[in-house]
């Protein structure tokens, strides 16, 4: 029986692994599937070692202060048991903290990895990757400057198309009274959708941030609505505190696995940058993006800076912004994420209708860029062919 392990460590990596561990379902119903992830995974009819999307970390300290906490257990424990009983298919999806770790060491043991939505190395030098230039590994990026470097590097790089191709096609067709309706949402109201982020760490991070531009909105706009997306596998009492503390006031409602309803909903939606970003895009929805670091990723950033790797070159950090080449969504970053500079730019796009539907136009054009759909099955029928060429 062929084994199959993913690694997977936010909400959009788990959503992406369970689309190819569907397709593989399909064509392969007697394959083992397991692996580390979240309730999409789950569904999907993979076995858990370990649930870990609500925990995984963006920036080295937060990682670490999360690794104290449950990564270091994880980590240790995957890692043993693909070591001492490795699988036939290793698909690590981002994650580059765990996953570049075992890449060399299970291709030297003759798994085959297939790297789906590697990371993507900002600020590495392609000649740092050329060791990932190895036979039993294939990258499949989702980003063209993913490809770019990875290619630089000698790796082997194909290109199915993105996930979100599949995932977000049926609801690119529904309205916005239908998708209030379907969540119970006012329809004679404003609405302001909350993206705070799928990570723990980032949303303790930026959910004040987004709470307190919300109450400056409502001095502002008295008939006006706010929804907060959480992803389907999380608890209120993770963020009840901060919730008592910057929104008790707030004509508020939290939704848990309905970002994407929620997205086609709302007049305009304030998002914590990530895959989130995209996902707007491609469904057309006005945004805002925001990214709050804590004080030690802040410092952590000045130290790259005085390395000599600037971050801030890398912008514009919006993945629908570095895809179209200009700034579409208005980005505020770091020290520029203030709560009256996000509400005072929703304001603006909340008091002209014009100007949403041309923010909706330009972003539409993502969804031409992100590739044809049937990603996950072009996904499965190379993964089977690979493995099934090495046991013959």
């Amino acid at each position: 029986m062929v084994r199959v392990f993913f690694s997977v460590g936010d909400a959009s990596g788990d959503m992406y692994a369970a689309s190819v561990a569907r397709a593989i379902k399909q064509l392969r119903n007697g394959w083992a599937l397991e692996g580390i992830g979240g309730s999409e995974m789950l569904k999907a009819g993979v076995k858990l070692l370990r649930y870990t999307t609500p925990f995984s970390a963006f920036g080295f300290w937060s990682a670490l202060q999360t690794s104290v906490r449950f990564w270091a257990l994880t980590a240790w424990q995957v890692r043993s048991v693909l070591m001492s009983n490795p699988p036939d298919l290793f698909v690590p999806v981002d994650l580059g903290a765990l996953n570049r770790r075992l890449l060399l060491p299970l291709a030297e043991k003759g798994v085959k990895v297939f790297y789906f939505v590697p990371p993507s190395f900002w600020g590495v030098n392609p000649e740092r990757l050329r060791k990932y230039a190895h036979p039993n590994i294939v990258f499949a990026p989702i980003y063209r400057w993913q490809s770019e470097k990875l290619r630089q590097a000698g790796a082997q790089v194909i290109e199915f198309g993105h996930p979100l191709a599949d995932i977000l096609q049926p609801y690119r067709s529904i309205s916005a009274e239908n998708a209030r309706a379907s969540l119970g949402l006012p329809a004679d109201q404003l609405l302001v959708g909350l993206f705070p982020g799928s990570r723990l760490t980032t949303v303790k991070e930026n959910l004040p941030l987004l709470l307190r531009a919300a109450r400056l909105l409502l001095r502002s706009f008295p008939n006006i609505h706010f929804a907060i997306g959480f992803p389907e596998d999380w608890r209120t009492e993770w963020v009840k505190p901060l919730l008592k503390r910057y929104g008790d006031a707030l004509p508020l409602t939290l939704l848990f696995g309905q970002s994407r309803l929620l997205l086609k909903a709302c007049d305009v939606a304030v998002l914590v940058a990530g895959t989130i970003t995209l996902e707007a895009a491609c469904l057309g929805t006005p945004s805002v993006v925001v990214f709050w670091m804590g004080l030690l990723n802040r410092l952590q950033a000045h130290w790259l800076r005085w390395r000599g790797v600037n971050v801030l070159k890398f912008a514009p950090f919006a993945l629908p912004n570095r895809i179209l080449g200009e700034v579409i969504m208005p980005e505020f970053i770091g020290w520029s994420a203030t709560p009256e500079r996000i509400a005072d730019e929703i304001a603006n796009l909340l008091r002209h209708p014009d100007r949403r539907e041309e923010m909706r136009q330009m972003l539409l054009r993502v969804w031409d860029e992100i590739g044809e759909p049937c990603v996950a099955t072009r996904i499965a029928h190379f993964l089977i062919n690979w493995i099934e060429e090495k046991w013959t």
